[in-house]
């Protein structure tokens, strides 16, 4: 399975879920994360681990070539602001687009511009992932998604809570569930399992 993480706003955890997307389908299957960000988050993540700290293999674009023959799954971190070009080899190399989204203004303009260039290219492989989500009782997360819900916009049944422990899990190079002494590291890790499977049974 090929997933791409994508979207053309920064700063809304996308490097954050395709490192952990990748961290579930390696439980399943050999998996390989492509780093294809500009500033190489994942990349920068699985060095800060010194290269153990990741259960998968991190690569750059120019090695998927070489390497993509070894590996059952394949999750790509794109480019921040992605150009049309961009949006054309996602939607068509990839089995499933996962679009995060952070409930708050800024990034919904990013999302919406992401929907707009997918639909244009009458994709429909993709769903938008809510990240960050802001614990209750803000209610940001509801109200994006159910006007994501009346504008019939795919959107995963699973969310990723705004959590400290994905910060802690970046800068020790490690998935989330191997942040020690955060008692809400194990929550935000069945966040991304729930979505991980959502994607798994979506395929099946």
């Amino acid at each position: 399975m090929i997933v791409t993480v994508l979207s053309a706003k920064g700063g809304v955890g996308k490097s954050t879920t395709a490192i952990h997307l990748a961290t579930y389908f390696q439980t399943l299957a050999p998996t390989l994360l492509v780093d294809g960000d500009g500033i190489r988050s994942a990349t920068k993540w699985s060095q800060r681990g010194n290269g153990k700290g990741l259960p998968f293999k991190v690569i750059g674009y120019a090695e998927l070539a070489r390497s993509a023959s070894k590996y059952t799954h394949i999750i790509i971190d794109t480019e921040g602001n992605p150009s049309d070009e961009d949006f054309r080899d996602a939607t068509k190399g990839s089995d499933a687009l996962v679009i995060p989204a952070v409930p708050e203004s800024v990034a919904t303009d990013g999302l919406t511009h992401t929907l707009t260039k997918l639909q244009e290219m009458e994709n429909g492989q993709y769903r938008v992932l809510l990240t960050m989500v802001p614990p209750k009782p803000r209610i940001e997360g509801a109200q994006l998604r159910q006007m994501l819900v009346e504008q019939e916009i795919p959107i995963f049944k699973a969310e990723i809570p705004r959590l400290a422990a994905f910060e802690k899990a970046a800068a020790e190079g490690v998935p989330v569930y191997a942040v020690q002494n955060d008692k809400n590291a194990q929550r935000g890790w069945k966040a991304y399992e729930a979505v991980a499977k959502e994607l798994v049974n979506g395929r099946a």
